[in-house]
């Protein structure tokens, strides 16, 4: 590693935090998107989602649900932290 690639990823991390602070989880798909963000575990989002007293049709939230919602592509073209949160995801499950 070489002192430009340290600033580098750290400017991308810091975007990473802010972009994460700063978004508003107006619906469920937004909600799972900020909870994996922060946490990185699809259990995590699943407890904390339920915690909150999310349902879908009636029933508790499952990991699946969170996975589906993580892998679809972003609905807005603007969602990028969507985009960031499905690649890491994507890796991350790549690597199991």
């Amino acid at each position: 590693m070489n002192i430009e690639l340290a600033k580098r990823r750290i400017l991308e991390l810091q975007n990473y935090v802010d972009l994460t602070e700063s978004y508003v989880a107006d619906s469920f798909e937004k909600h799972v998107i900020k909870e994996y963000a922060i946490t990185g575990s699809v259990v995590k989002v699943v407890e904390k989602l339920n915690e909150l007293g999310f349902k879908i049709d009636e029933s508790k939230v499952e990991s699946k649900d969170v996975s589906a919602v993580i892998n679809t592509n972003p609905s807005k073209s603007d969602d990028e932290l969507h985009r960031i949160v499905r690649k890491f995801y994507r890796r991350k499950i790549k690597k199991l």
